[in-house]
Parts: structure tokens; C-alpha cells; sequence
């Protein structure tokens, strides 16, 4: 009788899971800070600038504008371009042409030249801002992936709630508001050297269709509206004003219409119909967008009358401190509020906010005694705020996507952060020319009362985001 005598099958070691070089990782969410800090940090600097460059407010609320204008028509554009071309290389274009634009801004001359130099800076913003959760996706898998993601989510949140007081503390400095712009070239060279050393390039199996039409068509929406809006008031409300605000609905509409067309035809559209099947994009969307608006100008207002009143730009990033800590330390803990709570947390976020603002609506109208004075006065209910845009803003995003199937994921993450960075943009021109508008004594009161009975309607329209049985 044969014995067998072969060696038993030992099964190979599963593979561990694909993880990004650590240089790479953190070159990664530098390069993410870059573009994020540059949205909020130039609004303390609002005054200075308006002061050395003779910029009206309607030019000021253009150089918050431009940047949000582009950077929403274009980043969906951006994200298929690293798709299509190579992730990194696009990494390294968009970060390039940041420090350049930065350059620009940050040379600037006169109002006009500061405006373009900040659409250009938009452009690169554009070009970057994708890369990063798409290098990220395509370079790590499983436990490492979630590691990395919640660290880009703690960065985000970080850089986002730092910029003020950043900004404000270079402004404040002997440098002045130049500085806010030109530190972002030695940064960038800095992220660059990292990205192009340690990150692996990636970019998909095809080419994917570029929708230039519908980013122009959405630019001109925005321009068409925002443009009247921040210039109407000072010149008068001329003809091509009135002209504008027609148009701009007109160019939306045909925007809805080319994205319609384009699906029909199997294309691939900026901004895809389809995802507006699912209901928590619906109606995620619309509480999304009054939030960012919201929030948008809120922050432009805030800054343009502290500085007005004499705060420095350094005591305007130090009186907004409390509302970053707030939103910070928040943000940190929505994931366990939302386990446990669902989307009652998104309802106590919009609470929160109104309660907030209209608590500093009622205590930044006496702006003038003293700086800390009046930096005290507003830390309690700026602490208010950021907690409550935190509970709205983060959970806000989850619950979104949460019913976009993984083949469209990417397309449900482009379409909201074009309504984030649209919104923001256009928060400053319609919030800024209503408190131009009431050219009251109390006039920012009333538009922080105005923005709060806003998310007081919003935070019902939350409720529509429970899950269906």
C-alpha cells in the first residue's frame, strides 16, 4: 500500500493592502491646504486691501467672488482632466500655476489687476483641489484608505478653521495683505518637491469626455448674476445691470439643457442629471447650498465691518479663533452624534447657527471701545456658530453621497463641491450687497438676522434627509 508522502498546501499569505508612501500621504494633504486656506484667509485682509488699492466694496466682494466663480465652473473639469492625463502631473501643474497666481495676486497694482490675478488663482485651485481624494483613492485600499481619508477630513477641517487667524497674523505683521497671497508660492514649491518624489502616478484605464460647454455655461450663470450684484449699487443700477440678471437665468437654463442633452447622447456632462435621482442629493443639495451661501457671506460682512470699526486684520482672525475652535472640536465628533442621533444632528446644526448669528447681530453693532473689548464680546456666540455650521457642514456632505452607487461616486463628490465653492462665491456678492443695500445704522444687524431666519428655514428642510423604511 503507497504512502503519500507529498507536503501538505500552505496557503500564500493574503496581500496586505496597497498604502501610500508616508512623504507622499502628507504631500498630499499639504497640497489640499493650500487652496482651502486661500478661500477664507484674504477676508480679514478685505480692508487693508480695499485701503492701499482704492477698491470699492463692490471690487472687494469681487476678489472673494472670482475665485469661488472659477474654482466651482472648473473643478469638475479639473478632477477628469487628472482622470484622463495622470493624477500627479495634474498635482504638479495645479500647484505650480498656484504659486504663480499667488505671485500675481500678491504683486497686484490696482483693483482690476488683483480681480484677475484671483480668477487665474481659481483656475489653478481648480486644477488641484481633485487630485488629491483621487491620488489618495487610487494609491491606498482597505484600513490604510480609511486611515488616509480621515486624515484628509481632520486636515480640511483644521486648515479651514486656522485660515482666519493665519491670515490675520500676516496681514497684521509688517508685511501686510501682500502676505496673505505670496506665502503660498514657498508652500507650494515646498508640496511639489514632496508630490514629485514620493506619489505614484495614477490615472483611469480611459480617457474621460471633458464637458467644456457646461463649464462655461455655469461660469456665465454665476458671472451674469454675481457681477450686477456687487457692481449694480455703487453705479447706479445702470441698463447692462438690469441686462445681466435677465441673462443670468437664461444661461442656466440652458446649461440644465445641454446637461440633459449630453446624457441622452451617452456623453459624460459636467454636472450629471442622473445624480439628481436620487433624493438625499435633492434635497441634500438644497439645504447645502442657503449653508454655504450662508456662511459665505457671513464671513465677508463680519470682516468688512471689523475692519471698518478698526479691528487690525491680526484682531479680526483672533476674534473669529472662537467660532474655528468651535467648528474644529465639533467636527471631531460628528461621526458619533450622527451614529447615534441620524440627521437630528443636521437640525441642531441649523439651530445652532441661526441662534449664533443672531446673537452676534446683536452684540457686533456696538464694534469701537476697545479691540479685545470688542473680541470678547463676540468669542461666546462665535463659538455658537462654528459649532453649528460644523454640525451641519460635515454630516451635511455623508449624507449627500450616502445613496450615490460606487460607480458615480466620483461624478456625486464633483457635482458637490461645484455647489460648495459656487455657493461660497456667490454668498459674498448677495449677502455683502444686502448689507451694502440697508445703508443703515444697524445695518449688519439686521443681515445677520436676515441670514439666520435663513437657517432657521433651512433646519426643518433637514428632517426630509431621515432614511425611508
Amino acid at each position: 500500500m503507497s504512502q503519500d508522502t507529498s507536503l501538505p498546501t500552505v496557503a500564500p499569505p493574503a496581500a496586505e493592502p496597497r498604502r501610500m508612501h508616508p512623504i507622499a500621504l502628507l504631500a498630499t494633504l499639504a497640497a489640499a491646504v493650500v487652496p482651502v486656506m486661500s478661500v477664507f484667509s484674504v477676508n480679514v485682509a478685505l480692508r487693508q486691501i480695499g485701503v492701499e488699492l482704492g477698491a470699492s466694496a463692490g471690487t472687494l466682494q469681487l476678489v472673494v467672488a472670482a475665485y469661488g466663480v472659477v474654482y466651482a465652473a472648473l473643478v469638475v473639469i479639473g478632477g477628469r482632466l487628472g482622470d484622463s492625463f495622470g493624477r500627479k502631473r495634474m498635482l504638479l501643474i495645479g500647484l505650480a500655476t498656484f504659486a504663480v497666481t499667488s505671485l500675481l495676486c500678491a504683486v497686484a497694482q490696482d483693483p482690476g489687476q488683483l480681480v484677475a490675478a484671483r480668477f487665474l488663482q481659481g483656475l489653478s485651485a481648480a486644477a488641484l483641489s481633485p487630485q488629491v481624494l483621487a491620488s489618495i483613492h487610487a494609491n491606498s485600499e482597505g484600513h490604510h484608505r480609511a486611515r488616509a481619508l480621515g486624515l484628509f477630513a481632520a486636515t480640511a477641517g483644521l486648515s479651514s478653521s486656522l485660515a482666519f487667524l493665519v491670515g490675520g497674523s500676516l496681514a497684521g505683521s509688517d508685511l501686510g495683505w501682500r502676505s496673505v497671497f505670496w506665502i503660498n508660492t514657498p508652500v507650494a514649491l515646498l508640496v511639489m518637491i514632496g508630490v514629485a518624489r514620493y506619489l505614484p502616478e495614477t490615472k483611469a484605464p480611459t480617457r474621460t469626455a471633458l464637458d467644456w460647454t457646461g463649464a462655461a455655461l455655469l461660469g456665465a450663470a454665476m458671472t451674469l448674476l454675481i457681477f450686477p450684484l456687487t457692481e449694480g449699487r455703487a453705479t447706479g443700477w445702470p441698463l447692462w445691470t438690469w441686462i445681466c440678471l435677465v441673462a443670468a437665468p437664461v444661461a442656466l437654463a440652458a446649461l440644465v439643457w445641454w446637461q440633459v442633452r449630453l446624457q441622452r447622447r451617452g456623453s459624460l456632462p459636467l454636472l450629471p442629471p442622473e445624480l439628481f435621482a436620487f433624493r438625499t442629493v435633492r434635497i441634500g443639495l438644497l439645504v447645502a447650498a442657503p449653508v454655504f451661501i450662508t456662511f459665505g457671506g457671513f464671513m465677508f460682512v463680519y470682516a468688512f465691518l471689523a475692519g471698518t470699526h478698526g479691528l487690525s486684520p491680526l484682531r479680526i482672525g483672533l476674534s473669529l479663533l472662537p467660532m474655528s475652535m468651535g467648528f474644529f472640536a465639533a467636527s471631531m465628533a460628528t461621526s458619533r452624534l450622527m451614529q447615534r442621533f441620524g440627521v437630528s444632528v443636521l437640525a441642531a446644526g441649523g439651530v445652532l447657527t441661526a441662534a449664533g448669528l443672531a446673537w452676534i447681530g446683536l452684540v457686533v453693532d456696538g464694534f469701537g471701545a476697545t479691540e479685545v473689548y470688542s473680541m470678547w464680546r463676540v468669542a461666546a456666540p462665535m463659538v455658537v456658530v462654528g459649532v453649528g455650521v460644523a454640525l451641519l457642514w460635515s454630516p451635511l456632505m455623508g449624507v449627500i453621497l450616502s445613496q450615490v452607487h460606487g460607480h458615480l461616486a466620483g461624478l456625486g463628490g464633483g457635482l458637490l463641491l461645484t455647489v460648495m465653492q459656487a455657493s461660497l462665491g456667490f454668498g459674498s456678492a448677495v449677502v455683502g450687497s444686502i448689507y451694502f443695500g440697508l445703508g443703515a445704522e444697524h445695518a449688519f444687524r439686521w443681515t445677520a438676522f436676515i441670514l439666520a431666519a435663513v437657517m432657521l428655514v433651512v433646519t426643518p428642510l433637514t428632517q426630509l434627509l431621515r432614511p425611508r423604511a
